[in-house]
């Protein structure tokens, strides 16, 4: 999987065309211990962009197993999230969203196409040879308790998010943002943490003919935790940037690189310490004003977040 950003690189360098395309994928780390505490999708919109609604769908696999001292985890599932989300604008420099996840957990169906892949790359195949192929388990002991092995359907918590625009021209855009999630996902089925979640952060991006940058940092916190027994009740800082290359009329080619400092406090895990995800894939424009955005996400920092992700994205476009 390490190729994906050299094979990125070299596309960098196709032929392109005058055509904007927008920053930012409407991807996150999709880490089933960590997903329900609050990080909120990128703000990939102009200020003077169409009110409506815009859907994502991702499918993540990972296993990883992990022992220190007093802390154990073992994660080994597939999970396939669908966020709605409402966007439109409030007032002459203001824009508003609303989004819910709808998350299915399962043992899934990717575990023998990875161990394909791993096997014709002669990648290393990590744990994945040990264990038996499309099981679910979502276990942790140590600052709390969880355990999750049977398939579920579960609605996560609802976020609403408002934005300032600064700056918002051809060139560039500079916008601040806040928002709240509410404590409506469930904590047995790990898509609610039991308590207000709230986050700030700020949004640049910079605009020329065939080239786009874009970079976010905010924090983020949880006031309250009901999985890990407070210990993740503390502010974590994340940032965010991409690069984004028009290809033609229709097609731009993206890469895409989030972290996230530490959730919980005094953990020794990998999977629950700080995180960075790569992410790579291309948009295409309708000529119906349709943005569709398709692509794969995987851990850059090794254990950190889900082995591999796909994502595909359907928005309304000026």
């Amino acid at each position: 999987m390490r190729r994906w950003p050299v094979i990125f690189a070299l596309c960098l360098y196709a032929g392109a065309s005058p055509l904007r395309a927008e920053e930012f994928f409407p991807t996150r780390n999709e880490n089933p211990l960590l997903r329900a505490f609050y990080l909120p999708l990128p703000s990939d919109s102009r200020q003077r962009d169409p009110d409506g609604l815009a859907a994502v769908f991702s499918v993540s696999n990972t296993l990883n197993v992990e022992r220190r001292r007093t802390e154990s985890l073992f994660v080994d599932g597939e999970s396939d999230t669908l966020r709605l989300s409402y966007q439109a604008s409030l007032l002459d420099s203001w824009r508003y969203r609303v989004t819910l996840p709808i998350t299915h957990d399962s043992g899934g169906a990717l575990d023998t196409a990875i161990a394909d892949w791993h096997r014709g790359f002669d990648f290393q195949p990590g744990n994945r040879p040990f264990y038996p192929i499309n099981v679910l388990r979502y276990s942790y002991s140590g600052q709390g308790n969880i355990d999750l092995k049977h398939s579920q359907t579960s609605v996560g918590s609802v976020s609403a998010e408002v934005g300032w625009y600064a700056v918002d021209d051809d060139a560039r855009t500079v916008s601040i943002w806040c928002g709240t999630q509410a404590p409506s996902g469930r904590v047995s089925k790990l898509t609610g943490d039991g308590a207000w979640d709230a986050a700030l952060w700020a949004h640049w991006a910079a605009r020329r003919t065939s080239w786009q940058f874009a970079a976010e940092l905010g924090v983020a916190r949880p006031f309250g935790d009901k999985l890990f027994g407070g210990s993740a009740q503390r502010a974590s800082l994340f940032g965010r940037s991409s690069l984004t290359r028009t290809l033609n009329a229709r097609w731009s080619i993206r890469a895409q690189l989030e972290a996230q400092t530490r959730r919980v406090t005094d953990s020794e895990l990998r999977f629950l310490g700080p995180s960075v995800v790569f992410s790579t894939g291309l948009v295409y424009r309708s000529a119906n004003h349709w943005r569709i955005e398709m692509g794969l996400s995987e851990d850059a920092a090794v254990n950190t977040a889900p082995d591999i992700g796909f994502f595909l994205g359907l928005q309304r476009a000026k």
